[in-house]
């Protein structure tokens, strides 16, 4: 599970070669590094910050879905549906809150965290 500022950028090799994944969803496999010089924000430009607080809050809201992790904090079983209602509404408030911090003219997010909010407030939302 990738969180917050976690992972290692793969460069290719000094024999010009990748490393290999696997596709968990279609088990095909595929070949994916960094150039040279290359860096997370050099390649994902201006939204790269919000793509990492989205991934940060995804790893955080899976967590919230197991019931072991609310266990670990001394909750008990019926305590769990309405601390997981209570995250899933607090996310969506996030992501509501969040709109104050986008700008309609130029379409540009203020805040890294609020786009990010925004965009699993969204996925909540449609499904």
């Amino acid at each position: 599970m990738l969180g917050h500022g976690v992972g290692k950028l793969h460069y290719r090799d000094a024999n010009g070669g990748c490393k290999t994944y696997t596709d968990p969803i279609t088990k095909e496999t595929f070949e994916s590094c960094y150039e040279e010089g290359d860096t997370w924000n050099s390649k994902f430009g201006t939204i790269s910050t919000s793509f990492e607080e989205c991934r940060a809050d995804t790893c955080a809201f899976y967590l919230v879905t197991l019931p072991q992790v609310y266990k670990l904090f001394g909750f008990v079983d019926d305590e769990v549906d309405r601390l997981l209602w209570v995250n899933v509404m607090n996310q969506m408030r996030k992501g509501i809150l969040g709109l104050t911090l986008f700008n309609a003219e130029t379409k540009k997010w203020g805040q890294a965290h609020t786009q990010g909010a925004y965009v699993l407030a969204m996925w909540l939302y449609k499904n």
